[in-house]
């Protein structure tokens, strides 16, 4: 089997080049599928979270994880 399991779950990646971002997750059961993807067709799209971090990057104090820390939500 290629990629690993956590807590019961399968987990896989695969990277690609010529890809800037594609992200899909599968939740399956018996006889049905439920997808979710996201695909990003340029690095432009990455640019408004670029400039938020930049911002708050002198306000920020040890290690974060997780954008949703940058947002204020």
């Amino acid at each position: 089997m290629r990629g690993g399991k956590i807590n019961g779950i399968n987990i896989h990646s695969v990277r690609l080049p010529g890809l800037v971002s594609h992200q899909e997750v599968i939740l399956g059961s018996l006889g049905q599928t439920l997808t979710i993807r996201f695909d990003s067709i340029s690095r432009e799209s990455f640019m408004p979270g670029l400039k938020l971090a930049i911002r708050k990057i002198e306000d920020i104090e040890g290690l974060v994880y997780g954008f949703e820390k940058l947002l204020d939500i």
